[in-house]
C-alpha cells in the first residue's frame, strides 16, 4: 500500500488576509464556513492520498493565497481501514452465505411439496382413468403444469446477483460501500 499524505493549514501569503482565503475557498472548492473555521484551525479538508494528489491540493491552495505542510501518515493509521474493509467483506459474506442456505432450504421445501403434488396428481389420473370407461371420447380438460418455473428463475436470479455483488465488492472495493 503506497503511502498516505493529508494537507494541513500553514499560512497565509503576505498580501492574503483569512477573510478573503475564506472566500475564495468557499467559491473554489464549496466548503461551509464551519469546514473553513476548522482548517484554519488546523484540521484537514481532503482526505489522506497519495503524495502526487496531495502536491495537485497544495498547489490548488497556493493559488489561491494559502500555504499547507504535508503530513505524511503512519502505516497504522491505514490498518484500522484496512480491518474495517475485511470486516465489511466479512460481514457480506456472511450475509451472502446465509442467504444462500435460506434460498436452498426454500427450495427443497418446494421441492418436497411438488413431489407430494405430483405423487397425488397421479393417484387421481389413475383413479379417474380408472372409473372413466369412455375412452373413446376425446377429453376437454386442461391439464395444468405442476411444475411452476418462475420460482425457481427468481431464486436463480436472485443468487447471480449476490453472487455478482460479492465479486464487485472483492475486486472493486471502493465501488460499492457497505
Amino acid at each position: 500500500m503506497s503511502e498516505q499524505f493529508k494537507l494541513f493549514f500553514a499560512h497565509l501569503d503576505d498580501n492574503q488576509d483569512q477573510e478573503t482565503a475564506s472566500q475564495a475557498l468557499q467559491q473554489k472548492l464549496k466548503l461551509s464556513d464551519k469546514q473553513i473555521n476548522a482548517f484554519f484551525a488546523g484540521q484537514s479538508i481532503f482526505p489522506a492520498s497519495t503524495q502526487d494528489k496531495a502536491l495537485k491540493q497544495a498547489k490548488v491552495l497556493a493559488n489561491l493565497g494559502i500555504r499547507c505542510r504535508l503530513k505524511r501518515l503512519s502505516s497504522a493509521s491505514s490498518a484500522p481501514v484496512n480491518n474495517k474493509r475485511d470486516e465489511q467483506i466479512m460481514a457480506a459474506l456472511d450475509y451472502i452465505t446465509s442467504s444462500l442456505i435460506r434460498i436452498e432450504e426454500r427450495l427443497d421445501d418446494m421441492d418436497h411439496r411438488f413431489s407430494e403434488q405430483l405423487h397425488q396428481s397421479a393417484d387421481d389420473l389413475n383413479d379417474d382413468l380408472a372409473l372413466d370407461l369412455n375412452l373413446d371420447e376425446e377429453s376437454t380438460d386442461d391439464i395444468k403444469p405442476i411444475y411452476k418455473r418462475w420460482p425457481m428463475l427468481v431464486m436463480v436470479l436472485l443468487i447471480v446477483l449476490l453472487l455478482s455483488t460479492l465479486a464487485l465488492q472483492f475486486f472493486y472495493p471502493d465501488l460499492l460501500p457497505f
